[in-house]
């Protein structure tokens, strides 16, 4: 019998997609190129878009199966099986539907009428060679050009020749002109056609199979009834009609449950029953009705998991059960493959799941009915795998009966199947795929815990068969989420199984650690299984092999002796257990005695040790690993008499270090412990390692109360509650330095606020390397950053300015030595900030037993409240201290800042100028600033005045910015620096007049003595102006001079018009009033100038009295000033 035939499950032929089989006769591959491009064209790179097809190549003396005799009645017909074996295979690879012969022709070959009578001989040869089958016949010209019947008549009329010399229809008569580029399309098109003719052979075929249906009873020829129905449904699938194919397949299996079943024929029934069931469910898939097909296979099951047949085979009927779920679970995978949705409730691995436990169940009863089978004595089982029908015995094939002919001899059959179970099939291949199949779908539908189910049967299996390193990889995985998620009662089964696999195996690294497990008190075995397993380490330190397990076979037992014994005889090096993901009996925890440590104290890590085993263990050493990279050496405590832990009792170790002065700054964290089992000088030497400190882990996570605050404080167990430190901060050392800072917390924005910092030094050696840093909190918001300056005395005139000063360095200091310096802070928004002084240095101390430099950090933190130091308000004024918003070209005007003090201290304005914009001028070279050294404090103000003019050719009407105005301020304190505040002066709309007026008149005049007035009119524009100047008369004057009068101006010139006023009154008397009208002005001047007269010429003026003789000198002194002339 064949190695690889499974006599329970589906043949190979069953589980093939059955597609039209087509023969392609005439292609020489191996020496014509175009006839390999042709070939290849349409059997490689099918892809899933293209009509599914099987081609096959055929050679020119290929053969076609013989044909049976057709049966003329079926009255005397008694059918020997349901289905033939060989039907299928028929159908699939030795019967086409259509045989396509190729042949080089072209519609204008000079040969034609020769190669056309070729043609049509080899067409007829072909004819000959498929006898009486209905297979079709097509011929398919490859042609050169791409010309094709019906776009020229001549190769019509020779295409019809062709059709009638070889006996076919037109439409089976085909042209595939050869390109390169198009080959492909051409197939594509040609293929479709060709599909079209095969569809129509299964179709002639399936009706032929209906017409036997008038000949058939149900007496005689119900196994007839299932087998048409499969053919039915078998030439529907080959033709791709999916739903007939259901349709039949469903009435087969109708017809098949009718069938009366005996332990004699329910073999062959299971089997074709199997392979109906696994066509409907794989067609249901295809169709997209996951529902149809999971239906159909419970049903299928429900029907035949009680017909177990003979209690003798009993064992064959798991193993159909396993390879229904396998098989199904197969067609499930594949069709998620193509896109079906599974959800974690229903997919594959459920089904391999239940095919590992059949076949598990096939194995177990297996074993117990065929105990006693004895080698057989004649060989029944030849031919299993070509049986003539599927499913028969091979000691009675053809016969399908109820009961067996030969009782003798079906009895000695069923020997031989069954010493064929136990003796030649190994059920742990078959269990095992199975396993790993489930395994891999649940890890992917995300169920970890029937995953971690799964591989634990997994590694039982593998223990089952003898590869126990295997089934303890598995283990490992497995025992891993079994501690984190407490299942001790499962983690348990699982160490049994594990120490069983170690010893087998003779792994003394992992049967150490799982002894240890096993040995400690999550694990509720008998203490007399801990001290079996614990004497069995004493004996592996000793150098003796150890008790084997329990349960272990002779055959594996002289095995793992032998290997226990070469690996002890060898010079075993040291033995590293890695305990942390492990509940060993003991548990370890290291934990540093504080948070912080300074670099001049002793940093203290105590160990704590709990034995929860029943027994005294002791330990040979301990060390502890630091993270310190200058602390390279491990923490040991090597006294045995301080490592003896009692049962259920917890020692405590303390072990002590001094760090270095390069550890400042870092965190020190316990890298690992090691315990050291067994004395240096014995065979074995085990080192129990935990990373990081210790198995807190399981003290804490896995502890037998529940994770709650309340039960922790029940459990009064300070091992189990008390959280360790397992970092520990390294602090520069405490300095001793004196700082002294001194500040005005409240500062002025804009200022330089000096911050003085004072040092004294009171440590007991030499200061050196002194580095200050201070600057902005690095809490500070980013929008401070950019509004904060920070600097030195020596950067005070620097233009690049951070909010940090770093690195500045004041030297050394001897003992008692002071010193002092200044930074300065610059605030430009009013808002709270805050500072940090850190100042590093080093001094000289003896640590360790060695004088070294040590490094000491002082840090401080300055807070200020920045405070608008005053405010600013411009204003522009005529000169006759009036608002004005516009001005004229070349009008000179005032501007009048005013600074309100809103300081705490007094400030003194040291100086004032104007930045000016270049259209802008100031009136006067000498002007100077009128509020230079003024002192202010809060609620006074200070008012400064210019005089400036705009330029004459500016455009009219449009606004000028006049530019800035700039205030030198400090604090009134003598030691303060400094500081400019630019503040923008506003902008004013400039006017353009053509007519200017000018006025030239004493300061003040006398009661009843003649005053000169006179007033120059020029014209600016390029127009002549004509002017129409009137005079008012006024209460308080007396006047000679034109009254009203005429004036023609040229452009650029001007005219002088005078008057002689008569005051009458005394006191600051109202001038006659001037008024100007223009007569003929240029585009865009207004015809009267009175608005600019009102703003530029004087409306009063002071009349003194008639003075007396005593005040004669006054009134000189007054005819001689000089007259002042405003423009």
């Amino acid at each position: 019998m064949e190695d690889d035939f499974d006599p329970y499950g589906l043949p190979p032929e069953v589980t093939t997609q059955p597609h039209a089989l087509i023969g392609m006769l005439g292609l020489d591959i191996s020496n014509k190129t175009t006839h390999k491009a042709v070939w290849e064209a349409f059997a490689l790179n099918r892809r899933t878009d293209r009509t599914p097809l099987h081609f096959c190549h055929l050679n020119n003396d290929f053969q076609m199966p013989p044909m049976k005799q057709k049966r003329q009645s079926y009255e005397w017909y008694i059918p020997k099986g349901i289905l033939k074996s060989n039907w299928i295979p028929k159908y699939l690879y030795h019967v086409p539907a259509l045989v396509v012969l190729f042949y080089d022709l072209d519609w204008n070959d000079s040969c034609w009428a020769e190669k056309k009578n070729e043609v049509a001989g080899q067409v007829q040869s072909l004819k000959t060679v498929l006898g009486g089958r209905n297979s079709r016949v097509a011929l398919v010209l490859i042609q050169s050009g791409i010309s094709v019947p019906g776009e020229d008549t001549g190769a019509a009329e020779k295409a019809a020749t062709l059709c009638t010399a070889c006996d076919l229809p037109a439409k089976h008569l085909f042209v595939l002109p050869h390109s390169d580029v198009h080959l492909l399309g051409y197939t594509v098109r040609l293929e479709n056609a060709l599909s079209e003719i095969a569809w129509n052979f299964y179709q002639g075929e399936a009706k032929g199979v209906r017409s036997h249906r008038d000949f058939l009873n149900k007496t005689n020829h119900t196994l007839l009834f299932v087998r048409h129905q499969f053919k039915l449904g078998f030439l529907n699938e080959m033709r791709n009609d999916t739903q007939a194919a259901i349709k039949h397949y469903a009435q087969c299996y109708h017809h098949l449950l009718e069938l009366r079943s005996t332990d004699t024929n329910l073999h062959e029934i299971r089997v074709v029953a199997a392979i109906v069931n696994y066509k409907i469910c794989r067609l249901d898939f295809t169709l997209n009705l996951p529902r149809d097909a999971i239906a159909q296979f419970r049903r299928h099951i429900d029907l035949f998991r009680q017909r177990t047949g003979p209690k003798e085979l009993i064992f064959e009927h798991y193993a159909w059960l396993s390879r229904q779920y396998q098989i199904f679970g197969d067609v499930f995978e594949e069709a998620v493959r193509t896109g079906l949705p599974a959800v974690q409730t229903q997919h594959p691995g459920f089904y391999y799941q239940q095919a590992a436990q059949y076949a598990v169940l096939r194995r177990k009863t297996a074993l117990q009915v065929c105990k006693e089978v004895a080698a057989p004595v004649s060989d029944l089982l030849d031919g299993w795998s070509k049986l003539e029908f599927y499913g028969q015995r091979p000691w009675r094939p053809g016969k399908h009966s109820l009961e067996p002919p030969e009782q003798q001899r079906e009895m000695e059959g069923i020997k031989e199947v069954q010493y064929h179970e136990v003796k030649e099939v190994n059920h742990s291949d078959f269990i095992i795929p199975l396993f790993s199949s489930a395994i891999s779908q649940f890890k992917k539908y995300r169920c970890p815990r029937i995953k971690r189910h799964l591989m634990v049967q997994m590694a039982e299996e593998y223990h089952q068969a003898n590869d126990s390193s295997k089934a303890l990889t598995l283990l490992n995985h497995v025992m891993w989420d079994y501690r984190s998620e407490k299942w001790w009662s499962l983690l348990q089964s699982a160490s049994v199984l594990g120490l069983k696999c170690a010893f087998n195996t003779a792994a003394i690294t992992e049967y150490f650690g799982l002894a240890l497990e096993y040995m400690g008190r999550k694990m509720s075995t008998t203490d007399e299984e801990k001290k079996r397993v614990h004497n069995n380490l004493l004996r592996l330190l000793s150098g003796v092999t150890p008790e084997p397990e329990p349960g272990t076979s002779s055959e594996i037992l002289t095995a793992a002796t032998e290997a226990w014994s070469t690996l002890l005889s060898a010079q075993v090096s040291p033995i590293t257990v890695d305990m942390t993901a492990l509940v060993p009996c003991l548990e370890v925890r290291a934990s540093f005695q504080k948070s912080q440590y300074h670099v001049d104290q002793e940093v203290s890590v105590l160990v704590k040790i709990r034995n929860t085993y029943s027994c005294t263990i002791f330990l040979s050493s301990l060390s502890v690993g630091v993270s310190s990279m200058s602390h390279l050496d491990r923490l040991v405590e090597a006294n045995p008499e301080k490592l003896v832990l009692p049962p259920g009792q917890v020692i405590e170790v303390p072990l002590y270090f001094v760090p270095h002065v390069e550890d400042v700054g870092k965190k020190l964290k316990v890298v690992d412990v090691r315990i050291q089992l067994g004395a240096p000088g014995s065979t074995v030497v085990v080192w129990l390692h935990w990373s990081g400190s210790g198995n807190e882990g399981v003290t804490m996570h896995a502890a037998s109360a529940p994770a709650f605050p309340e039960f922790s404080v029940l459990c009064r167990d300070e091992f189990d509650i008390a959280p360790p430190v397992v970092e520990t901060d390294i602090l520069p050392r405490q300095p001793l330095l004196t700082v002294e800072v001194s500040y005005d917390t409240t500062a002025l924005v804009w200022e330089w606020l000096p911050v003085k910092v004072h040092l004294t030094n009171t440590e007991a050696s030499t200061v050196s390397d002194i580095t200050i840093n201070f600057g902005l909190h690095t809490s500070s918001h980013a929008n401070l950053e950019h509004a904060t300056q920070v600097c030195s005395a020596s950067g005070l005139q620097s233009d690049k300015l951070g909010s940090q000063v770093t690195g500045f360095t004041c030297g050394n200091l001897s003992i008692g030595e002071a010193t002092s310096f200044f930074f300065y802070v610059k605030s430009l928004t009013s808002s709270e900030r805050t500072y940090t002084l850190k100042i590093e240095y080093n001094v000289s101390l003896q640590l360790g037993g060695a004088v070294v430099c040590c490094p000491c950090t002082y840090e401080k933190t300055v807070q200020t409240q920045a405070k608008i130091p005053f405010q600013v308000s411009v204003e522009t004024q005529s000169l006759k201290f009036e608002k004005l918003a516009r001005v004229a070209n070349g009008e000179s005007f005032l501007v009048v800042p005013r600074i309100k003090c809103t300081s705490h201290v007094p400030i003194t304005l040291t100086n004032s100028s104007l930045s000016l914009a270049s259209e802008v001028h100031q009136i006067g070279t000498d002007a100077a600033s009128n509020v230079v050294n003024t002192e202010l404090s809060e609620g006074e103000m200070g008012v400064d005045c210019f005089c400036i003019a705009v330029d004459d050719k500016l455009v009219a009407n449009s606004a000028v910015t006049l530019g800035q105005y700039v205030l030198y301020w400090k604090r009134s304190e003598a030691d303060s620096v400094a500081v400019s505040v630019s503040v923008g002066l506003p902008s004013v709309v400039v006017e353009h007049w053509g007519v200017w007026v000018e006025c030239e008149v004493a300061p003040q005049g006398t009661v009843r003595t003649p005053l000169p007035l006179a007033y120059n009119i020029s014209n600016h524009g390029s127009h002549t102006a004509e002017l129409a100047l009137s005079m008012q008369v006024s209460d308080a004057f007396m006047f000679a001079g034109h009254k009203e009068v005429r004036l023609r101006v040229l452009p650029g010139c001007s005219e002088r018009v005078t008057y002689t006023l008569y005051p009458l009154l005394a006191g600051n008397v109202h001038l006659p009033k001037l008024s100007l009208s223009v007569e003929s002005h240029s585009p865009g001047q207004p015809t009267s100038v009175d608005p600019l007269l009102a703003r530029i010429l004087p409306t009063h003026i002071y009349i003194m009295p008639q003075p007396k003789e005593s005040d004669q000198g006054i009134s000189l002194l007054g005819n001689n000033l000089s007259t002042l002339v405003i423009g």
